[in-house]
């Protein structure tokens, strides 16, 4: 069997450089994207990274995600035996008002299953992080799937 490795490379469009705080919210991604690896420390460490108001919605679904229902769900799928085993993300941008940040990406992932079962999955996301003690939360999201190319 392949072993996949964790992959996380990020493509950035429209913005050369980004500022710290940018660089900050950058940092926060992929520590939150960590949790998902198959080294990673699982739904504990992920509702970590997400505020307590937290919202969750994919486009076209008739259903909301708060924090509990989306760390729930993540906990079955994580203690089923399935990580993330390589992700790419393009950063469209990111711009920060006071404590909050809007970013706007591009995540494609490969899921890894217990069995050796590969699922695949490409989405544009709209983000709210909020700056709250000390630390960027994850706030909202909306999430529109994408074709596989």
């Amino acid at each position: 069997m392949t072993i996949l490795l964790f992959c996380l490379s990020i493509v950035s469009y429209g913005q050369v450089e980004w500022s710290e705080k940018q660089k900050e919210i950058i940092q926060t991604m992929e520590a939150l994207s960590e949790t998902t690896a198959p080294d990673g420390k699982g739904a504990d460490a992920y509702g970590a990274f997400l505020s307590e108001d937290y919202n969750r919605w994919t486009i076209g679904s008739s259903k909301t995600n708060n924090k509990e229902n989306w760390v729930d769900g993540f906990k079955s799928w994580f203690d089923d035996g399935w990580r993330v085993s390589e992700r790419k993300q393009e950063i469209m941008e990111i711009l920060i008002f006071e404590n909050y940040a809007h970013t706007r990406r591009i995540v494609s992932e490969t899921y890894l299953g217990p069995k050796g079962d590969i699922s695949v999955s490409k989405a544009a996301l709209a983000e709210v992080w909020e700056f709250k003690d000390n630390k960027w939360l994850l706030l909202r999201v909306n999430i529109h799937p994408l074709e596989i190319e």
